[in-house]
């Protein structure tokens, strides 16, 4: 981390990369069951919401990690 950087970066990096990795994990397991054949992925997406949160989560902790290392 340089002594200048802005702290906003801090919270932005995080967020980004959790909203981005929540984002291709519901996307993708959306649009794969519905290319299978399957007809209601709102059932889907209530039972995978644990999965999505977890998902999330890995996100936020990459981008921190991201951020700390200074990794752009």
């Amino acid at each position: 981390m340089k002594r200048n950087e802005s702290w906003w970066i801090a919270i932005y990096l995080p967020c980004a990369c959790a909203f981005g990795l929540l984002f291709m994990c519901v996307f993708f397991q959306v649009a794969g069951y519905w290319l299978s054949g399957g007809e209601d992925f709102i059932v889907l997406i209530k039972e995978n919401t644990p999965l999505y949160l977890k998902m999330a989560g890995v996100g936020f902790v990459l981008g921190f990690v991201l951020w700390f290392f200074n990794i752009r």
